[in-house]
């Protein structure tokens, strides 16, 4: 690694032809790298490139934030930002991004929060279960019930029609079930024994024989169980509201005109 002298000696040397470059007594051209601005380019260029910056490339580095600099300062002057979109939108985010940066919180505010939400965190009934799906324009049960009679019989080659989404699913609840195949589907399927193939059932798509591997009951975890997702959940929640608040406030002293010969 280089050392911090020599790092820092480039950039005094830099400092100073900036120095030369803008000897002016105009402030507004008077760029001054800070040592916290350095090292946070240096930082940056070694999370991306998995390494310290050479003295060639870091003279690069601070030359292209010093034209950067410039061009940013030269696009003001000809008010480039004004009515840009993207910068409008660019700069709104970073003040949401400052709001909600301030949220602060204890772990009785989690556990509250989880006790309120304790629904949100409740582990579904889950199955994992392969099947064979006979459409219903090819004599279907007639068809499952001959697979199903290879099936008890160990006869590997079974003649089934393709499933658009697979045969085999696993830890699959029970909205992913109807989802996949209807409400009358999982009505059958909740009366299926384990490890056993079944007769013929129906779906919106046709009948399948269906083969339940395992299940496991649903059940309510503790607070320390699901204590990452509920901080997650918590800031998420208190960021939008910390946000909303804040646009509020700042509505109550602006006037909103619109153009009332205005057509959409």
């Amino acid at each position: 690694m280089k050392s911090r002298i020599s790092i820092f000696f480039l950039i005094g040397l830099l400092l100073f032809a900036l120095d030369y470059i803008f000897n002016t007594d105009d402030d507004s051209n008077v760029i001054y790298i800070s040592d916290q601005e350095a090292l946070s380019l240096i930082s940056s260029w070694k999370n991306q490139v998995g390494r310290d910056p050479s003295d060639v490339e870091l003279v690069k580095i601070i030359n292209n934030f010093i034209d950067e600099e410039i061009l940013y300062r030269e696009a003001i002057k000809l008010n480039l930002d004004k009515d840009d979109r993207i910068i409008k939108r660019r700069l709104a985010q970073k003040i949401t991004f400052l709001k909600k940066d301030s949220i602060k919180y204890s772990d009785q505010d989690l556990v509250n929060f989880y006790n309120v939400n304790k629904n949100v965190y409740y582990v579904n009934d889950l199955y994992s279960f392969k099947h064979y799906y006979f459409s219903d324009n090819k004599d279907p049960i007639k068809r499952a019930l001959d697979a199903k009679a290879s099936l008890e019989s160990k006869k590997i080659n079974i003649i089934s029609d393709p499933y658009i989404i697979g045969n085999e699913f696993s830890f699959s609840s029970k909205d992913e079930i109807i989802k996949n195949f209807g409400t009358e589907f999982f009505e059958s399927f909740l009366y299926l024994s384990l490890r056993q193939w079944s007769e013929p059932i129906k779906s919106e798509f046709g009948y399948h024989l269906v083969f339940i591997e395992s299940y496991s009951k649903g059940f309510q975890p503790t607070y320390e169980q699901v204590k990452n997702k509920v901080i997650n959940d918590y800031l998420i929640k208190k960021k939008d509201e910390e946000v909303n608040r804040y646009l509020s406030d700042l509505k109550k002293d602006y006037e909103v005109i619109i153009n009332p010969n205005l057509k959409f």
